[in-house]
């Protein structure tokens, strides 16, 4: 269970992930030694993952952001498991998110262009396990893009 200083830790750091356990004491009102061993406790329990960098796929050269939403042919334990770990090894996938509802799942997939989308399409997405058929969705610009949990 998390108290009130898991929180303002957890505040702290998603606003600022490269603060020091000095300046993480300050802005939490601990010491430094109470700051770092919550924090191992917080990583420890998984609530906080390995630090990262956002890169902005536009900068990079991916100007598409695509939903693509699936249905799988078949509902049994090992093949949607083996959709699931094909996933994994497509770089431009992003995302997937199992669903309830109309489609089984949704990916979130990047592109260079609508042309490089189709060839991940041909070449990967239909590829998957199970793809009984896909339906894309292509995003028009991005209002709101954030990691950031309201703790």
């Amino acid at each position: 269970m998390l108290d009130e200083a898991d929180r303002r830790i957890l505040r702290c750091i998603q606003s600022n992930p490269d603060i020091t356990m000095r300046e993480l004491g300050d802005a939490t009102g601990l010491s430094h030694s109470p700051s770092w061993r919550r924090l191992q406790r917080l990583k420890e329990g998984g609530v906080v993952g390995d630090k990262a960098y956002h890169i902005d796929p536009e900068k990079v050269g991916y100007e598409i952001r695509v939903l693509c939403f699936v249905r799988i042919a078949a509902h049994n334990r090992d093949r949607l498991q083996a959709f699931e770990d094909a996933v994994q090894r497509v770089p431009e996938i992003l995302q997937c998110y199992s669903l309830s509802g109309d489609h089984d799942y949704v990916l979130h997939v990047v592109a260079k262009s609508v042309r490089n989308y189709e060839e991940t399409v041909k070449n990967a997405i239909v590829e998957l396990p199970n793809v009984q058929s896909i339906s894309t969705s292509f995003t028009l610009k991005s209002v709101k893009d954030t990691r950031v949990i309201p703790v």
